[in-house]
């Protein structure tokens, strides 16, 4: 497509739209680009919440992880955390064969959790993804993503009416990992649960840190297991993704 071909095809997915380029906007198109009342309300009350309110959106947050099959726990610190992981490592099999193996993000609150040592005294070797510049690790890290039987992830928000995972993408946060192994571990923050998407789409769009960052190229929203039942209407777990999904989040 030449330059004027593509500026045609841009001006004419502008104006079905009804986008307006920068040097047309009025005082009443930036007024509207700014957060209502009813939007500053909603971030205040989100971000007051103290902590019996907010372990009142974990309890929702549980009892419908409950109904969607999805494990949901709180942990009083990282070392409670990395043991309940351990445990799960040890007692749950492989499906791909006896040998164990755990993918994970490169993120400073799974990092925190210093799982390596502990899962190799076991014989489980835990891959993070080379986050160096240059670095051609998506390749070989897909592979080991593929082979291991758990992925260990963080998320930016949890939605607590519908148990829903919220994951922006991230140099580091490659979507393999909650999605190629047969059991997904998200570990989270108490204050990182919202009440249901209204609150995610107005801190997306309003508050300071979401609009410095940005929106990435995909979030991914993910409300316990994989699940179908498109085979004679009976219901299965692991289908197109993982078969089991444990939330622990640390109060």
């Amino acid at each position: 497509m030449t330059e004027i071909g593509q500026a045609k095809f841009i001006d004419k997915i502008k104006k079905a739209l009804k986008r307006k380029d920068s040097s047309e906007l009025t005082i009443e198109d930036i007024i509207q680009r700014l957060p209502n009342s009813a939007d500053l309300k909603l971030l205040e009350k989100i971000n007051g919440r103290d902590n019996k309110m907010r372990l009142s959106l974990f309890n929702r947050l549980a009892e419908t992880g409950r109904l969607l099959n999805m494990v949901v726990t709180t942990e009083k610190d990282l070392t409670s955390t990395a043991a309940s992981i351990l445990r799960i490592a040890m007692e749950k099999k492989s499906e791909w064969g006896d040998k164990k193996s755990v993918v994970a993000w490169d993120h400073p609150l799974v990092r925190s959790l210093d799982l390596s040592a502990q899962l190799q005294a076991h014989d489980i070797p835990i891959y993070y993804p080379d986050i160096k510049p240059g670095a051609r690790w998506q390749k070989e890290f897909s592979k080991q993503s593929a082979s291991s039987f758990i992925g260990i992830t963080s998320a930016d928000y949890c939605i607590a009416t519908t148990a829903t995972l919220t994951m922006k993408t991230h140099v580091g946060h490659p979507r393999c990992v909650s999605l190629l192994p047969s059991i997904h571990i998200a570990v989270i923050k108490l204050e990182q649960i919202l009440s249901d998407l209204k609150e995610l789409y107005t801190l997306l769009k309003w508050d300071p840190d979401e609009q410095a960052e940005g929106l990435t190229d995909c979030m991914t929203f993910i409300s316990g297991p994989s699940k179908t039942a498109d085979i004679e209407a009976t219901l299965v777990h692991g289908a197109h993704g993982p078969r089991e999904l444990y939330l622990f989040v640390l109060k």
